[in-house]
């Protein structure tokens, strides 16, 4: 009864859903406009690095004055998967022979925030070590990570990647939804807007 009674009420009174059915549209437009136009930001204050993950940087510059990173989509965890990881990498993209090879990590948390700190934790698994930190964004964390470790030692570091298989716009909707898309691209954008001099922005290198 109450069921027949409000759809009669709509019937003949529509001006009440039509009112509702714009609101909720222009919120939805806003919320998405609000979430493309901070795409490209950094989504940090400032970066923190525990002590393990100090003692990799400075190992990794002490090996030969470089930093090279590897990002890297955690799967199992294990020590295969790493290995596996820097084989394929040294594979596709130019990273040097000798070169002292990071890890970096992003576990994604609650895409909806878009500020505070970042605390990059140092792990080592089976003698590969990784950067890791949560953010609310894959990319914007990786850039944010780059950029302050080239802050920190004057040094230009290098990150490899490689393209992520799907359509294009599905990785947009990803990343704009989950923090999650197609990496590299985004990354770089980030670095772009962040970093006006060409010379001093972290190398970024995709391969696949």
């Amino acid at each position: 009864m109450l069921l027949y009674a409000l759809l009669a009420n709509v019937v003949e009174k529509p001006d009440g859903i039509t009112i509702s059915a714009f609101f909720v549209v222009g919120i939805v437009a806003i919320s998405l406009v609000s979430r493309v136009t901070r795409t490209t930001e950094l989504r940090a204050d400032h970066i923190d690095l525990d002590d393990p993950a100090r003692s990799f940087v400075t190992d990794s510059l002490a090996h030969d004055g470089q930093l090279h990173l590897v990002a890297n989509r955690r799967q199992r965890g294990e020590a295969g998967e790493y290995a596996e990881k820097e084989e394929a990498q040294r594979g596709m993209n130019p990273v040097p022979g000798a070169a002292d090879v990071l890890f970096l990590e992003i576990d994604v948390v609650d895409p909806s925030a878009f500020s505070g700190a970042l605390h990059v934790r140092g792990v080592q698994v089976d003698g590969h070590r990784i950067l890791r930190a949560e953010a609310p964004a894959a990319p914007n964390a990786i850039a944010a990570v780059l950029l302050a470790l080239q802050e920190a030692t004057g040094v230009r570091p290098h990150c490899y990647f490689e393209w992520s298989e799907g359509n294009p716009l599905g990785h947009l909707f990803r990343h704009l939804l989950l923090g999650r898309g197609d990496t590299p691209p985004v990354v770089r954008e980030i670095i772009r807007e962040a970093e006006p001099d060409p010379s001093r922005r972290p190398g970024i290198h995709v391969g696949g």
